[in-house]
């Protein structure tokens, strides 16, 4: 007996693009080419590794000179390079930094971290899907 016998061929052929799909998506993300955001700091959603020229968001970690801080051991850092990424837009490039913002007041951004600098950067990404990100 054929255990697929009776579920109609647009159906099995849905599934298999979503196991494609999703086997892809999982293939990227383990390659570093995609990073997903659940967090409310920036827009939720899918984001592509990009060339620096085009990226309008970066991942970062805190730099030595953020010691001290109440969040410094739960983020990336000299300390603890494995740690979370910051993933933040990308509000103006200056020289050797960048200055980042969130979506909301009390964001983990340029505002309280000052310029973050080239070296700190450990990702430049864009939205996956135009539109999903707002620009600002």
């Amino acid at each position: 007996m054929n255990v697929l016998e009776g579920i109609p061929r647009p159906a099995l052929l849905a599934a298999a693009v979503a196991v494609a799909l999703l086997s892809g998506i999982g293939l990227a993300a383990s390659a570093g080419l995609i990073l997903g955001n659940a967090t409310p700091s920036v827009p939720r959603g899918f984001y592509l590794r990009a060339g620096p020229e085009r990226a309008t968001y970066v991942t970062f970690c805190l730099g030595a000179r953020h010691r001290g801080a109440e969040w410094y051991p739960y983020m990336c850092s000299p300390d603890d390079p494995e740690g979370v990424r910051i993933l933040k837009r990308v509000r103006e490039r200056r020289g050797n930094s960048v200055i980042v913002e969130g979506d909301g007041p009390r964001a983990l951004d340029s505002r309280i971290l000052g310029p973050v600098r080239l070296d700190e950067i450990r990702g430049w990404w864009r939205p996956l899907v135009p539109g999903s990100a707002p620009e600002r």
